[in-house]
């Protein structure tokens, strides 16, 4: 596991390196390696190909970067980039606005869904939008002790569906009804197959609407 101290280094780009002749930087290396994973997704990452890439030996990125985990969780925080600006709406509109950025993000960049989330954000980019859900989520009836659950909650599941949304077999899930009509029957599934009558679709993004809606509705400002 890679040292938190390390890690937190990176991400804030808190110890450059110095040298006579700079060649690399962190910043090289993590953009380099955002691409490839935009490109091609994780599974082709190594710091050999980020060496190859930079034209220089992976020894030569460790004085920048202690490790594959450490330059994946720096690439995630890098290619989230910024979250809105406050919109000046009511509270839940700027919910909404920072949860359908937040989802655009992770479409543009299907890999960062994938990368573990092993603790609380720790970078610049990841906690301006913790911080951008927990600023209107405070204006909120909700007590300060269920803001951070609420906005863990808020963005683990739009990042759950992301993944969704990257797996689903378009062709497959247009036959789901007429599979399933052929299978199931209504006395045992009543609700689900009177359901199977409306168009069949593969995209999430109406599940993220809907779901942070009707969450958003139990909740008064």
């Amino acid at each position: 596991m890679a040292d938190l101290d390390a890690t937190a280094d990176l991400l804030w780009r808190a110890k450059p390196v110095k040298e006579a002749r700079p060649r690399l930087s962190a910043d090289m290396i993590v953009g380099v390696a955002v691409s490839i994973a935009d490109d091609e997704g994780l599974a082709a990452l190594s710091m050999q190909r980020v060496a190859k890439e930079l034209g220089c030996t992976s020894m030569a990125l460790y004085r920048y970067v202690t490790g594959k985990d450490e330059l994946v969780t720096a690439m995630a925080d890098t290619a989230m980039g910024r979250p809105p600006a406050p919109s000046g709406d009511d509270w839940r509109a700027e919910v909404e606005g920072v949860v359908e950025a937040m989802w655009r993000m992770f479409l543009a960049h299907p890999w960062v869904a994938r990368v573990p989330a092993t603790g609380a954000p720790l970078g610049p980019n990841g906690l301006a939008w913790f911080e951008a859900l927990l600023a209107p989520l405070s204006r909120t009836s909700l007590d300060r002790a269920e803001l951070i659950p609420m906005a863990t909650f808020v963005t683990s599941a739009v990042r759950d569906l992301a993944r969704v949304q990257h797996d689903t077999d378009t062709a497959a899930a247009a036959d789901y009804g007429r599979v399933l009509a052929r299978r199931v029957t209504p006395y045992r599934f009543p609700v689900l197959m009177s359901l199977l009558g409306a168009p069949e679709e593969s995209d999430v993004t109406p599940v993220v609407t809907v779901g942070l809606r009707r969450l958003l509705a139990g909740i008064t400002g």
